[in-house]
């Protein structure tokens, strides 16, 4: 993996009054030490309120300890891009375009007013292109952040799009302003993140294949915490190329600390309080629940093989363990039929969890889209039980066909036929020291395992 140097040159401004924009200053700065031939740009303790601002290469980024870039609110600030295989425009606090050797690092702050930009019409509307990103780093090579925390955007944390060489140590996401607040979104090869800690509404650590014409392969995640209301370890949805040679090592899903996501449906119970936490079965955990602590899926007519979790600590998500096969989606992009519809090869080793609901973990997949060689090894997980009259229900009530269905540990209905792991469409599927158990004083009727 390719190391990000940054030349030796500083240029650094004092603090402006903290009501003034300060887009056109900090880019003049990057901007000349990018004609240097490369160099530090240092932001000092303070805050700093700039629209998009735009990486060049060779240039590093560098936030003081208690300095807060702040991203304001309106797209009239922010250059608009679009994007290859991506709908709408792209904008964020802090943007890269096809540059090569930069980085953002430093014990500051980047924080995105996101409760300030437009929300969601409803719960997941999207309306993407209405708000700012954090970070976007798209076609660039050779990307280094360190240390920074990004706080509350408008929509999606960090994002790579047909990145290669990427390395980001000790980067903080507390992500929790709107629907579509991830964490790390990685279309990337040859990246490895670690000891990083993200907070998010969505998905925390989330790979994705939008182009299929960019293999996402050689992809590590290890020493960190994630935290999500969604996935906190995950490949898809979008699966339309290659995502291969996968690793999440040494990695503890933890519920989410806070909910600051509001519930703004029209007719809800309750809307205007948060949305998760205020959830049916949630109770135990003040700020909700994650969908899924390991998700593996694909879903869009692609390629998913050789991924790997190891030494993972799952608790306070509704399902620990889903991997999925699916017909969504498939483009017309030249890719051989051979390749695609692929899902194979997945491990998932020393495993300790906690489901959040009485939902089953699972691995299926389709007809053209099986799950092949999935390996299960070392697992220990204590599930929630349904009660009598549920569990019976379940295991008479045949599980639907949702073959092209937006793939959600949910999908299924809520109703599957075990307490512990259901399988379904899987050739040569293994498990090896797998223990499902039903916690104390909980009543379930249905098997621990059914395939």
């Amino acid at each position: 993996m390719r190391r990000c140097l940054v030349a030796a040159a500083c240029l650094c401004f004092s603090e402006l009054s903290a009501e003034e924009l300060e887009t056109d200053r900090w880019q003049a700065a990057i901007d000349d030490a990018a004609k240097a031939g490369g160099g530090r740009v240092t932001v000092p303790a303070g805050r700093h309120r700039v629209g998009g601002l735009e990486m060049r290469s060779n240039v590093e980024l560098h936030l003081e300890k208690g300095a807060v870039l702040e991203g304001v609110v309106g797209l009239e600030n922010y250059r608009l891009v679009e994007l290859p295989y991506s709908e709408g425009a792209w904008s964020a606090i802090v943007m890269g375009i096809n540059v090569t050797n930069v980085a953002i690092t430093g014990e500051g702050e980047i924080f995105g007013n996101g409760r300030s930009w437009p929300q969601p019409e409803s719960f997941r509307g999207n309306q993407e292109g209405l708000r700012a990103r954090g970070i976007l780093f798209s076609e660039c090579k050779d990307v280094r952040m360190n240390d920074f925390l990004l706080r509350d955007v408008g929509c999606w944390g960090i994002v790579l799009k047909c990145c290669d060489g990427v390395v980001a140590r000790g980067v903080r996401i507390d992500n929790h302003a709107n629907a579509n607040n991830d964490g790390f979104d990685i279309e990337a090869s040859n990246a490895l993140f670690e000891n990083c800690d993200v907070d998010a509404s969505d998905d925390a650590f989330v790979l994705k294949s939008n182009n299929p014409h960019f293999a996402v392969t050689n992809v590590v995640v290890r020493n960190s915490i994630a935290r999500s209301h969604c996935y906190a370890l995950k490949l898809g949805t979008a699966s339309h190329g290659v995502m291969s040679d996968v690793r999440f090592e040494n990695v503890k899903v933890l519920p989410p600390a806070r909910d600051e996501f509001f519930d703004l449906r029209e007719g809800s119970p309750n809307r205007g309080k948060p949305f998760w936490s205020g959830r049916a079965a949630y109770y135990e955990f003040p700020a909700g629940v994650g969908l899924g602590g390991i998700a593996v899926e694909c879903v869009d007519g692609g390629t998913v093989e050789r991924v790997s979790f190891d030494n993972i600590d799952i608790y306070g998500c509704m399902v620990p363990i889903f991997v999925r096969g699916g017909t969504r989606t498939e483009r017309d992009c030249g890719i051989p039929p051979s390749d695609r519809r692929i899902l194979r090869d997945i491990v998932i080793r020393n495993v300790r969890g906690v489901a959040a609901s009485d939902i089953a973990s699972s691995v299926s997949g389709v007809d053209g889209c099986r799950a092949v060689n999935v390996t299960l090894e070392n697992i220990d997980i204590i599930c929630r039980g349904a009660g009598e009259a549920k569990s019976r229900e379940a295991m008479s009530t045949p599980v639907p066909d949702v073959a092209g269905e937006y793939p959600c540990v949910t999908m299924f209905g809520h109703v599957l036929p075990s307490y512990g792991l259901w399988v379904e469409k899987a050739d040569n599927f293994n498990m090896r020291n797998v223990r499902f158990r039903i916690r104390p004083g909980d009543v379930d009727l249905r098997p621990a395992v059914v395939r």
